[in-house]
């Protein structure tokens, strides 16, 4: 027999209840998935301090159709502030052009919201983190953001939330039970 310790009162299950998160990164590398023959992706995982590694952001590149332009890992270095080398003027003067380095160890240490949703997809209800974090209101050297913004992007992360089950329940697979079925 030994002498052995646990803690008093709560599980930890508060980390993994469906809503935003405010988590710090602990670390993060790119890593690149092989989608099909000649089919490659990239992505970066992100690992969160005091969570597993299996609750770890994937973020996978998305590319906007028009622009060509990668953007889903960039929103990735823009709302975790990191990087962030300086802000271009837009010859346009409409939009500023954000410009970042992209090396990983930019990410450690920064603070974002990430929001954890129940997958639908095996019908097992279990804790994923969606694959865009927002902001925290800062003020940083190049980029801030404040409360309203923060809020913006943070309505905008739940619609694609919800897209993302809605789709998941219409292909989840389904059961019936007919009369044939029923034992007794």
């Amino acid at each position: 027999m030994a002498i052995k310790t646990m803690q008093v009162g709560g599980s930890g299950g508060e980390k993994f209840k469906e809503g935003w998160h405010e988590v710090e990164i602990s670390s993060a590398k790119y890593g690149t998935y092989e989608a099909g023959p000649g089919e490659e992706k990239q992505y970066i995982d992100v690992l969160l301090k005091e969570y597993p590694e299996n609750m770890n952001i994937r973020v996978y590149e998305t590319f906007n159709s028009t622009t060509k332009e990668e953007f889903k890992i960039a929103n990735l270095f823009k709302h975790a502030n990191a990087g962030i080398v300086g802000v271009l003027k837009d010859p346009n003067g409409k939009n500023p052009l954000i410009q970042y380095d992209d090396d990983p160890k930019n990410l450690v240490g920064k603070i974002v919201q990430m929001y954890v949703y129940k997958e639908q997809k095996t019908g097992n209800g279990y804790s994923r983190v969606f694959d865009s974090v927002a902001p925290v209101t800062q003020e940083g050297e190049h980029i801030s953001f404040s409360p309203e913004a923060v809020g913006s992007i943070k309505n905008g992360i739940i619609k694609q939330v919800e897209k993302k089950l809605e789709a998941q329940i219409k292909s989840a697979p389904t059961t019936s039970i007919t009369e044939e079925d029923i034992p007794f």
